[in-house]
């Protein structure tokens, strides 16, 4: 069953990731709050985007009840894995005609390595950390539906601490990797890659949306106020954050998107009070509105804009650089603007002509 609220939800999660992924052009602007806005506030994104995975997991579940596991995997790896592959040899394609000889390599070990980790382009690392969740699906579901049986609010407020402790301890380990083997020294290199563990606490959110879709929309509405109480404190707790650093302890502008990311106990935070924000508000944007249809399109058109606006960010740059063209606060205000705008034509543009193309469509899009 479709629930427009966590289908709009898409366009706002994408609008996040652009906002993070174009954050690299602000630096040269060296403005505090565009930086903080583009690289910190924008981080609810990745995140989300497993809520409305665990939500549309279980909700497809609680329809279509158990399926066997294979199945499961064929379709998911038929929707996600394919179009992964697809478009990380794309990029790597890319890459291989516009660097220098020795960057990217052909070697089918490299080319595995890159594929497992992620690494074809900075963005595809969200679909393996999807295709691990899908991969281990059936320890998610068990997890659900003990900490249903057991008690929903006790559950979610134990699984946030371990999140909490678990995402600390591995973007700070204090671990000395220098005499372990290479194989596994790249294993704890990239974990952020490929670990589904660091976004669990959003997923299960994800999948008890889906359950109690209509008590916990009904919940919010009621408590719409608490809500916002709750998503102005975590702004300000995760901004008051950067506001320390960067003003008394000495951070540079990058170090503060390494510091508050999406995995820090700032970050958790502002997620958690972002999503229940954003669903409590986005039923109240009617249908057939202009805010509405906007929102309506770029949530239809997520994917493509997902996977294609790094190309067209990078050929940005590359104008930008030729032409020594400086950034400012208005210049990467518009480069946003233009990039969401692009994107989504080329995504439209796109989504039209796999239309005639049933081939591409599957290896693209994962569309039979």
């Amino acid at each position: 069953m479709r629930n427009h609220v966590i289908d709009n939800l898409r366009g706002i999660c994408m609008l996040g990731v652009i906002a993070i992924h174009i954050g690299s052009l602000a630096l040269p602007a060296g403005s505090f709050p565009l930086y903080v806005l583009l690289e910190v506030l924008s981080r609810y994104s990745v995140p989300s985007f497993f809520f409305i995975s665990g939500y549309g997991l279980f909700c497809q579940l609680q329809y279509t009840g158990n399926i066997p596991y294979l199945d499961f995997i064929k379709k998911r790896f038929r929707s996600v894995g394919v179009p992964y592959i697809s478009w990380s040899l794309l990029y790597l394609f890319y890459f291989w005609l516009i660097l220098p000889p020795g960057y990217v390599s052909w070697n089918p070990l490299h080319v595995g390595f890159t594929l497992f980790f992620g690494l074809g382009c900075y963005h595809l690392y969200f679909m393996v950390i999807l295709l691990w969740f899908y991969l281990c699906f059936p320890l998610w579901k068990s997890l659900l539906l003990y900490i249903n049986r057991f008690n929903v609010k006790t559950g979610l407020v134990l699984l946030f601490i371990f999140q909490l402790l678990f995402n600390y301890w591995t973007t700070h380990p204090g671990i000395d990797t220098s005499t372990w083997n290479v194989l596994w020294q790249n294993f704890f290199l990239y974990r952020l890659n490929y670990l589904p563990l660091h976004y669990l606490f959003i997923f299960i959110c994800g999948g008890f949306t889906a359950i109690y879709q209509q008590q916990f929309l009904g919940w919010l509405q009621q408590h719409a106020k608490t809500v916002t109480a709750f998503y102005i404190a975590s702004i300000v707790y995760i901004v008051g954050s950067s506001v320390h650093s960067f003003y008394y302890q000495g951070y540079s502008l990058l170090d503060l998107a390494n510091t508050y990311h999406q995995l820090s106990p700032q970050g958790l935070v502002y997620t958690t009070a972002s999503l229940a924000f954003f669903c409590t508000f986005l039923p109240k944007i009617k249908t057939g509105t202009k805010s509405y249809y906007l929102l309506d399109l770029l949530s239809s058109n997520s994917l493509f804009i997902y996977l294609i606006h790094p190309l067209i960010l990078d050929w940005m740059s590359s104008f930008y650089n030729h032409y020594g063209i400086v950034m400012t606060v208005k210049k990467v205000c518009a480069s946003y603007i233009l990039l969401v705008a692009a994107s989504l034509t080329a995504s439209i543009l796109l989504t039209r002509l796999l239309a005639h193309c049933p081939v591409a469509a599957r290896l693209l899009a994962g569309k039979k």
